[in-house]
């Protein structure tokens, strides 16, 4: 089987996963500062904070922004349903913007015209890697009181056109990453909320340990400040996200030469963001066929041949649970977004991924929009 992507998991990770179960503390301790750091020295930004997963890096974002009920979030149809469902938590209402269909990533003239004055927040995807490159959205919003959360789940290692990091915050208030395996690092679960702002830090580490502040001299007084949650990491979490960090620029390079074969070979499909190998993070490789039907024939060819192509995304507001909600009638506002999803097809990209292997893709890919 060839998976759409996976974990690589080396010696140094396991070393580092032992030490910190030996270490005596293995949640709250200081492997998940250590982590943090490294973060935070990775991305370009001030701070960092470590929670349990992207979802939950998320949905403390968002309520440190200050969204609640009956506010509005704006954001892409083309997501994983956590980029929305984190607001819903929170009683907001959403809205979708439609993308841009050369790169799958929100078209921000769309989403300033969603503007409404119970907007607190936008939530820009780093789709498939490739950064949402809009400083003038950002600085639209900032005189309008509007927090950007920048959905970088797909996109640590990756940076701007203006050459900052992803996660360095440079067009946003917060940025959002997940730690799951499939993802450029792995924690096994877990998230991180990067910011620049202080008191958006402090607020972030509040609510992640139930909104209890300790007193650093009297450390038996423990007193509950704001509303929160339990979405710490764990200390082991903490040390292997430590060590993966240290080969992250590997694990993109890696990424970046399969696309860079993607980029020659492929010539029957259209590459999503194709152009972009310098800044790309390329957690996903998508590609937009002639038509659904050939699309859906490659997904089934898959199947067969036993390799992971994956459908990134159908648009979240066709989820089920949302048109029963209330959120029907995007499809003829999204007319992008439903083609884009009708026609894209990942494939599979991860390091070390072996050339025969990548081939197989290939030559599915081929056969396929040919004949399919």
């Amino acid at each position: 089987m060839i998976p759409y992507s996976k974990q690589n998991i080396d010696a140094g990770d396991a070393a580092a996963l032992l030490e910190a179960l030996n270490g005596g503390v293995i949640t709250g301790g200081a492997w998940v500062e250590r982590f943090e750091n490294a973060l935070a020295e990775t991305t370009g930004a001030r701070y960092a904070v470590a929670l349990s997963s992207g979802t939950a890096a998320l949905h403390t974002a968002y309520i440190a922004a200050g969204l609640s009920a009956g506010d509005e979030l704006i954001t892409s149809p083309i997501t994983f349903a956590a980029t929305s469902n984190a607001a819903l938590y929170l009683n907001a209402v959403v809205k979708f913007a439609d993308i841009e269909l050369s790169t799958g990533n929100m078209n921000a003239e769309t989403a300033i015209s969603l503007i409404t004055p119970k907007t607190k927040v936008i939530a820009p995807v780093d789709y498939a890697g490739l950064a949402f490159d809009n400083g003038e959205l950002y600085q639209y919003t900032r005189s309008k009181g509007i927090f950007i959360v920048e959905d970088a789940c797909h996109a640590l290692g990756g940076s701007y056109k203006s050459g900052e990091r992803i996660g360095s915050c440079s067009f946003s208030d917060m940025t959002v990453f997940s730690f799951h395996p499939v993802k450029h690092i792995t924690t096994g679960e877990g998230g991180a909320v990067t910011t620049n702002d202080r008191s958006l830090y402090e607020k972030l580490k509040l609510l992640r340990s139930h909104g209890i502040y300790t007193d650093p001299e009297r450390k038996w007084i423990k007193e509950m400040a704001l509303l929160g949650l339990n979405y710490r990491l764990t200390d082991f979490q903490s040390a292997l996200g430590v060590n993966q960090l240290k080969r992250l620029d590997i694990f993109i390079k890696e990424r970046r030469r399969i696309a860079e074969v993607y980029d020659r070979e492929v010539g029957c499909a259209q590459a999503v963001g194709r152009g972009n190998s310098t800044n790309h993070a390329y957690h996903l490789y998508p590609v937009l066929l002639s038509t659904e039907r050939k699309r859906n024939a490659l997904l089934e060819a898959g199947v067969e041949r036993g390799i992971g192509f994956q459908v990134h995304y159908f648009p979240v507001y066709q989820h089920p649970y949302y048109k029963q909600n209330g959120y029907s009638g995007y499809e003829k506002r999204c007319p992008i977004a439903q083609d884009f999803s009708s026609r894209v097809v990942s494939l599979p990209i991860y390091p070390f991924m072996d050339e025969a292997d990548q081939q197989k893709v290939l030559t599915s890919l081929t056969e396929v929009d040919r004949w399919g």
